[in-house]
């Protein structure tokens, strides 16, 4: 199913798009075709640990404006959802 990616912030700068549109299976594939555009880098971007398994702490991820941490059950995505990444925020 076709999503749209949405990257906020030094990601923004860092990969030179602000929205990308990808095919995916699942929620976890829409990085992973992310990451064919972007580069394999992104990954480290999203995920913790060397095992791609666990989203970062420190990464605000949303599915149509909804944190991916207020979601209890699997996350599951549809035809022409929008996924938001916004990297840590910082300041003062």
């Amino acid at each position: 199913m076709k999503v749209r990616i949405k990257l906020f912030a030094t990601l923004r700068e860092k990969y030179g798009k602000k929205e990308l549109a990808v095919d995916a299976e699942d929620f976890r594939d829409v990085f992973y075709k992310a990451s064919e555009v972007l580069g394999k880098e992104f990954l480290k971007e999203v995920f913790q640990n060397r095992e791609l398994k666990e989203f970062r702490d420190d990464r605000i991820i949303t599915i149509n404006g909804r944190n991916i941490k207020d979601i209890k059950d699997e996350i599951r995505i549809k035809e022409g959802d929008v996924i938001a990444v916004f990297p840590p925020v910082a300041g003062g």
